[in-house]
This record gives C-alpha cells, structure tokens and sequence, in this order.
C-alpha cells in the first residue's frame, strides 16, 4: 500500500487507472505512464473486528489531543525498554467530571498531564499502555477537524471512531512502572522563568555543549541564572538570564535536548522550575497549569 501510494503521488495525470491482472498483479496507468506492482490475496488480510456504535463513548477531541502531544515525546526509544515504550493511559472514575490521565517517561525525563471530562471508559481505570506508533497515527486522525471522537477499549484494543475512519491499536503487554516514585514531592526551591527566553537562551548556549551529551550547566542566584557549555573540542558558551528566584544558590547540570522538549511542549508564557538541590530530579510545570508536571533527570557535569 505504501508504494501504491509513492507512485500514485507522483503521477501527473489527475486521472489513474487500477486494473487487476492475473496472479494479484496489478496495473497502474496514468497518461503515459505505466506501473505494475504485485499484490497479495485478500484473504491473508486479517479480519477486523465489528463494533456496534452504543459501545463507543464520546470523547474531546481537542482534550485527547493535547494529551498525547505532551507526553508523547518522553516514550522510550530502547526497544528492550519494553514497558517504556507507550503513553500510560487512566482514569479515575469519581463524579460526573472523569480525571484523565497520560503520562511517559523513558528514564531521563517524564511528563504527567491531568484533565476533567465528562467521559468514562470501561477498563480505563487500570490503566493501558498505548503505543508510540499507534498514537502518531492518532495524533493525525485527531488533526482533521470536523467530526467528534468516539473511543472503546475491547479485547485489549484501544479504539478510536471519527467520521468514516475507525483506528485500532493494540495494547502494549507490559506494566509501566509507578512513576510517582520519581516526582519529587518536598521540593524547596522554586526558580519562575520567562519560557521563551530560557528557550532562546538555552539553544545558544548547548551549541557549544558536548554532542554526545548536551550538557549544559544551570547555575541559579538571587533573581539571576547563568548558563554556561564546554566543549574541549570547540569551546565554551555562557549566557546570563534574569530570572525570579531568591532562594540559596544552587548549580545543577541537563541535557538541554530534554530540557528544549518540555519547554517546547508547554504553553503560557512562564514556567517554574522547582529543585531540592544540584542532584535531585528537577520538576517543570507551566506557571498556569498546575495539572501539566515534568520531571527532568540532572546530570553530572
């Protein structure tokens, strides 16, 4: 279907014709030109499960949307990470409004996102494990505007219905780990900073940061962060950033890749930085969304 597709694209001709020849061939002219490619039987084509509509539940398109678009990024690109290589997906079922949950982490960085809805899945409330591939394709089904979003969880399948497309993807079989475990609860410093300006900042100065690494050393004083890279190979980069703080001064090294992603996926125009100290796991939040969390791993530098 895919070279169907590449060799469909590029024709010049607005009309194409498809022709079915003997042993699954199939023929493929448009104006001049002339294209044959094999095929397979239809019946090695596995049989798709049917739905009745009362068992799909309507969902905010724009909610699920924005749900996925700032976790996905943080799923686990190690294959033998197995467990990490989804978004975990649930619900807590207290109310008329549902609290829904996503959140992905692969180790380094993690985000939490949190939003109310009126909706509720059967078997949500344990939890899935959706796949990266299966929610890319999501995200582009949920782009189309127009019809609403109706979703079901069936024979371990995640399900999604929009207008004449119905998406299927299959669960991942793994246990995501408690991620709770990594969210610092007691933190003492509180670092609030102007997000495009530490975006900017932050790209300048990792571009004399190691390649292999991306460190980049953040050093914080009163209402002040400077952020400085060294490269024996290239050379060094600082940079001094105003920022609200008036705790005690406190020195602590990212790779500023992890940090340019969540800063990239939040929105408003501050953020907050919260830290227990130089080597502790930082926590990321938007300053007018308390129910978006990022967690970020220091590192040595």
């Amino acid at each position: 279907a895919k070279k169907l597709y590449e060799v469909i694209k590029e024709l010049p001709e607005k009309e194409v014709f498809l022709k079915l020849k003997e042993n699954q061939w199939v023929e493929i002219s448009s104006g001049k030109s002339l294209f044959k490619i094999m095929g397979l039987s239809a019946d090695s084509f596995p049989s798709l499960p049917v739905f009745e509509e009362e068992e799909f539940v309507s969902a905010d398109v724009e909610i699920l949307k924005e749900m996925i678009e700032k976790t996905i990024f943080a799923v686990s690109s190690d294959e033998s990470r197995y467990n990490l290589a989804g978004v975990f997906f649930t619900q807590k079922n207290e109310g008329e409004e549902k609290d829904l949950k996503m959140v992905a982490t692969d180790g380094y960085r993690l985000s939490l996102i949190e939003r109310s809805i009126r909706m509720e899945v059967k078997g949500l409330e344990k939890g899935i494990l959706l796949p990266k591939k299966g929610l890319v394709e999501l995200i582009k089904l949920l782009d189309e505007g127009g019809e609403a979003g109706w979703i079901k969880l069936k024979n371990n399948n995640f399900i999604v219905k929009k207008g004449n497309v119905i998406l299927l993807m299959r669960l991942l079989d793994a246990e995501f780990p408690d991620y709770r475990q990594v969210i610092p609860l007691n933190t003492k410093k509180h670092i609030r900073m102007k997000r495009n300006q530490i975006i900017e900042s932050l790209r300048r100065v990792s571009l004399l940061s190691s390649e292999k690494t991306r460190g980049v050393k953040f050093h914080f004083s009163q209402d002040l962060l400077v952020l400085s890279a060294y490269n024996p190979e290239l050379g060094e980069a600082k940079e001094e950033v105003p920022v609200d703080y008036k705790g005690e001064e406190v020195t602590v090294g990212f790779n500023s890749r992890f940090v340019l992603e969540v800063l990239n996926i939040m929105n408003g125009e501050e953020v907050v930085l919260e830290l227990e100290d130089g080597i502790s796991p930082a926590i990321i939040r938007p300053s007018n969304d308390e129910r978006h969390t990022c967690v970020v791993m220091p590192m040595r530098l």
